[in-house]
């Protein structure tokens, strides 16, 4: 740790859930403690890894006293991350997965918006999309203002990712924290549940970068378990604000798992995952390719081949 940096009461507790993330694990750590703002705790929690990630954490926690390093069996990511909210002291929490990286000014520019917008009660920003090499693929800027970003949301449109995510610690904590029946979509029901209690924005600027490969949850089954998932979260949020209840939090577990096959039915009949089948294929003949024009071509193939150009 440097010296002269022991924060009793840090302003921000950064949150990283690992779980055999060994390959990524040391840039993810290395970019959290390159911040320019100094003032917080790194809350690392080992979900049960069998690789080398403890090791890691804990040789870091070794050098830096701001890491609180966690470790725990396996029961998944929002478990995990419920576990490190709770241990959190930080006015705000700050979230990165193992795999994705933060720009050295990330905290210091959401800390700085959220002290001028006391209405907001989650901060996202851009990012820039890289591959497992580390190299740029594209760049994603998102609507900024609340009424846009909740209209993407509902709808499922394209938003900030979880790792650039920056939340009301207080706020997350009384409303529970993630939803542990939502393995790939924990964040998103999150969200939705952080309306009610204040504004969302979204900085128009990358100060994250994630990454893509191929061991990634979302890409399981051609992204076929988020995509129904997702349905399934945006149904419990409108039955809930029905005042029906929420299947995710009253509904026994026989009863949660008819809903969740029903949703995956009636997105099955929608043709959605045809669709987002094809979408994927698509795009991964365009990264592929030797050139960006014949990626391009590649691209423009394979969604006139699946039937699905018109998306």
């Amino acid at each position: 740790m440097k010296p002269g940096l022991h924060f009793r009461s840090p302003e921000v507790s950064v949150l990283m859930s690992c779980y055999n993330a060994g390959r990524w694990l040391h840039e993810a750590i290395d970019s959290v403690l390159a911040q320019t703002f100094e003032n917080f705790e790194f809350i690392l929690v080992d979900d049960g890894s069998t690789d080398e990630t403890w090791n890691i954490i804990q040789s870091y926690r070794a050098r830096d006293e701001r890491i609180v390093a966690i470790s725990k069996k396996n029961t998944g990511l929002p478990d995990s991350l419920n576990v490190g909210i709770a241990k959190a002291r930080g006015a705000w929490i700050a979230r990165l997965d193992a795999d994705d990286l933060c720009e050295p000014t990330r905290l210091e520019e959401q800390a700085s918006f959220v002290h001028k917008h006391p209405e907001v009660v989650l901060l996202g920003t851009g990012c820039v999309e890289i591959d497992e090499q580390g190299r740029v693929k594209k760049k994603h800027i998102y609507p900024s203002g609340h009424r846009r970003l909740v209209r993407h949301l509902v709808r499922l449109q394209r938003f900030f990712p979880h790792s650039s995510a920056f939340y009301r610690a207080d706020v997350v904590k009384q409303v529970g924290g993630y939803n542990i029946r939502f393995s790939n979509t924990d964040d998103l029901w999150l969200w939705l549940e952080l309306l009610s209690r204040g504004k969302i924005a979204c900085l128009p600027k990358s100060l994250v970068r994630i990454r893509t490969h191929s061991g990634q949850i979302s890409n399981e089954n051609s992204g076929r378990r988020q995509v129904r998932d997702g349905r399934a979260v945006i149904a419990c949020h409108f039955l809930r604000k029905a005042g029906c209840g929420d299947p995710s939090v009253d509904a026994s577990a026989n009863e949660w798992i008819g809903f969740v096959n029903w949703v995956e039915k009636k997105v099955e009949e929608s043709g959605t995952f045809e669709r987002r089948k094809a979408w994927i294929e698509a795009r991964v003949e365009y990264f592929g390719g030797e050139s960006k024009l014949t990626g391009a071509l590649r691209f423009g193939i394979g969604l006139l081949q699946s039937g699905h150009a018109s998306l």
